[in-house]
């Protein structure tokens, strides 16, 4: 099922800890990296929905981060939120020397305070090296990473048997490969695959497209119990190789799926590294 405009776009937590940061002549909106529309429609969801424990997988500079955070603190509930980045540095051209979520890191500094609930960053490594010590019962995620297949994808099966029942799920940049490059197709790709309800709220005009960058699912029983359409839309040709993890995926996968699963991953994994390598020695 989809659901249409069921979200209240909410802009003000942004407005609130962009205005603060702005006055200090540091950061601007060039480190949110998402539209005013976006995160109107990613805070309307946390308050929509009211999560207790928040895995974010994707930081950058973090301002999405701190934005998230002042709407968790607007909410004024308990809280537990685990932010991964494979990253260790920002990579925004200028700006490389810089860690990652060094905005969120000053916002907690000088604006939280005593805050009310925690927030920890896991950098440097990818979500199945984590997400052990992070743990189950996560009832909200935000997936923003490279956009590419597989990329996206690969992060929502490791995340899945983590996942509290009912857990929701935002997407960014599911539309990106309409309005930029056309291989930024990953969240659009895993949003059209898995099986769960649907959130959807058009764009106003000023926007080049009503269709939305930005969506949400709420995971339910028949979401696991259709996984293997999100495993077999990993058979599509992928945008980049990611040698090594690879393999942490893959042990990953086996702890927790089928070996009819696995198989179909393996395949996925040998026909494009042999296109890859293909592509490389012509």
């Amino acid at each position: 099922m989809i659901h249409l405009n069921a979200i209240p776009l909410d802009y003000e937590p942004r407005r609130k800890i962009i205005s603060k940061l702005s006055m200090q002549n540091t950061w601007n909106d060039v480190f949110v990296l998402m539209t005013e529309f976006d995160t109107a429609f990613l805070c309307g969801a946390l308050k929509t929905f009211r999560p207790k424990k928040i895995l974010e997988v994707g930081v950058a500079a973090g301002g999405s981060t701190a934005i998230i955070l002042q709407t968790l603190e607007e909410i004024g509930e308990a809280y537990e939120m685990h932010s991964v980045d494979l990253n260790p540095n920002f990579l925004f051209e200028g700006y490389t020397d810089r860690p990652v979520g060094f905005v969120t890191t000053y916002a907690k500094e000088k604006f939280f305070g005593k805050m009310s609930g925690t927030h920890k960053f896991h950098i440097g490594k990818i979500l199945p090296q984590i997400i052990d010590e992070i743990g189950s019962g996560i009832d909200f995620v935000i997936i923003d990473t490279v956009h590419r297949l597989p990329g996206e994808v690969l992060d929502f099966i490791a995340a899945l048997p983590y996942l509290a029942d009912n857990a929701v799920v935002v997407l960014h940049d599911v539309s990106l490969h309409q309005s930029e490059a056309a291989e930024e197709n990953a969240t659009g790709v895993l949003f059209g695959a898995v099986t769960a309800e649907k959130f959807l709220s058009f764009q106003p005009d000023e926007y080049l497209f009503r269709y939305p960058n930005i969506a949400a699912f709420k995971v339910n029983e028949q979401t696991a119990a259709n996984i293997e359409n999100v495993f077999l839309s990993l058979i599509l040709r992928w945008n980049y190789f990611p040698d090594e993890q690879i393999k942490i995926y893959r042990q990953h996968y086996r702890r927790f799926y089928s070996d009819a699963l696995v198989e179909i991953f393996q395949d996925a994994i040998d026909m494009n590294a042999y296109n890859f390598a293909t592509a490389q020695n012509k």
